[in-house]
């Protein structure tokens, strides 16, 4: 039978469910990072956070988004489904507890372990969506995923307006009940309330604790793990631990390597600029181009709209045209538009410059996400996901903004983040000269094509022409 007599792949009814409730989850992946951004003038007005310190702050809360490799990890070892309930929990409660704060140290911690457990759960997402959709489908599926993440910064760039409120404001009924709520909750852990409007829209974060038996009952594990899990030994949780960090360290072995160091040194390149930006950006349209809250939220409202686009146009691109070439294009395109963002002091500029700026990020995130997701095998995919796109992949998040932070006295936020957006260009000449094409391949079909050898500059070609089966 030929590629083209073989039954079209299509989503099952669990197939939607499961990219319902992931898309839940992944929603506030966008939900979470936009509120740091939004509400950053406030944080620092309420808690006296110097424009140095920020960056400092930013940097720290970014570690967490690398420690939550471990979770994923642990995915590996005692399921993807177990851990995601544990995430989601875990950032439900961090979330909530930011909204009582009383010193920026508190809101450092609290944030970072936030942090820790949402990015966890966003890979989790990817990484179950990957092992259950058919093979054709995988990155149109993962970049459903990847755009409610886009969908919850929309969310927040239009529910921010209703609580940052200006001085002197008057209330609304959303703004009322969620200071009500920290109110009385201060009043139980004995703490004094300041009424900064900034608590009611953290303790939103709260909300995924009424998602768990949802998730609890409409998930089930993954075909895949339960096939490898199923050939292990009944083993302590210590000498689990111990086997999952011994099978990691085969990601360093010359199979694995050059796939590992595609991947991360590709996310380096992309947060070498999106880092700063997402951290100060809010700080420049309020501080230099003079916009109100209102104003800053709605130009993320309709960049994200724009951006949701991007990752839907991305699941298209990918699974017709490649990854490769939908990553090194868009990225390309992406450091140019982010380079005008700064350079732009009129709200119109702003409008037209972020929208074109998220729309074109996120095509490729989208992709590079695919990429994070399908290069390793089972065994190892939630540890590689989780390694390369949150341990290793990370390192210019956590220190990037830091470092511009410290060098916005001498250069401003303009020129700083206009240096760091080199970042992906030469994150797509790596795809260009290094990466696999994986396009149209189930998973099986990928780890046979790179097989035990490593990958040569240009190695892959296009799988188009090969009838593939449901993955």
């Amino acid at each position: 039978m030929t590629a083209a007599d073989a039954p079209r792949e299509r989503f099952s009814s669990y197939h939607i469910l499961l990219l319902a409730l992931l898309g839940i989850a992944t929603l506030y992946e966008g939900f979470d990072a936009s509120m740091l951004t939004l509400a950053s003038v406030d944080v620092r007005a309420t808690l006296d956070i110097g424009l140095d310190e920020w960056g400092i702050v930013y940097a720290i809360t970014r570690a967490g988004v690398v420690a939550s490799f471990f979770f994923l990890m642990c995915a590996d070892r005692f399921g993807r489904r177990t851990l995601l309930l544990v995430t989601v929990a875990g950032f439900a409660i961090s979330s909530g507890a930011t909204a009582f704060v009383q010193t920026k140290e508190e809101f450092t911690f609290w944030q970072t372990v936030a942090r820790l457990f949402l990015t966890a759960q966003y890979g989790l997402a990817i990484i179950i969506a990957g092992e259950e959709l058919p093979a054709k489908l995988r990155g149109t599926g993962i970049t459903i995923l990847t755009a409610m993440a886009t969908v919850g910064t929309v969310v927040m760039a239009k529910a921010s307006p209703f609580f940052l409120l200006l001085k002197d404001a008057s209330g609304n009924p959303a703004h009322d009940f969620a200071m009500e709520m920290v109110i009385r909750g201060s009043a139980i852990l004995g703490i004094e309330h300041d009424g900064a409007h900034w608590r009611g829209l953290y303790l939103i974060g709260a909300l995924p604790l009424l998602l768990l038996p949802v998730l609890r009952y409409g998930i089930r594990e993954t075909a895949r793990y339960e096939e490898i899990a199923q050939g292990r030994a009944n083993q302590s949780l210590l000498a689990t631990l111990r086997a999952q960090f011994a099978e990691a360290r085969q990601l360093f072995s010359p199979t694995y390597l050059p796939r590992f160091r595609i991947v991360a040194l590709l996310w380096n390149c992309v947060h070498l600029v999106t880092a700063p930006s997402v951290a100060y950006w809010s700080i420049y349209a309020r501080e230099e181009v003079g916009m109100t809250p209102a104003q800053v939220g709605d130009v993320v409202m309709w960049a994200y709209i724009g951006g949701a686009f991007g990752h839907l146009l991305a699941g298209q691109l990918v699974d017709r045209l490649g990854r490769k070439i939908t990553c090194a294009a868009f990225y390309s395109i992406a450091a140019v538009m982010i380079v005008g963002l700064f350079h732009t002091n009129s709200i119109f500029g702003q409008y037209f410059w972020h929208i074109a700026t998220v729309f074109f990020f996120n095509c490729a995130i989208g992709a590079t996400h695919v990429y994070a997701s399908e290069l390793f095998p089972t065994e190892l995919r939630a540890t590689g996901y989780g390694w390369t796109t949150n341990l290793f992949g990370r390192i210019t998040e956590v220190f990037i903004p830091m470092i511009i932070g410290l060098l916005i006295p001498v250069m401003g936020i303009s020129w700083g983040i206009t240096w760091v957006a080199l970042g992906p260009i030469i994150g797509a000449l790596l795809v260009l000269k290094y990466a696999p094409e994986t396009k149209g391949l189930t998973l099986e079909e990928i780890q046979e094509k790179l097989g035990n050898t490593t990958l040569q500059p240009a190695m892959a070609t296009s799988a188009s022409g090969r009838s593939t089966a449901s993955s």
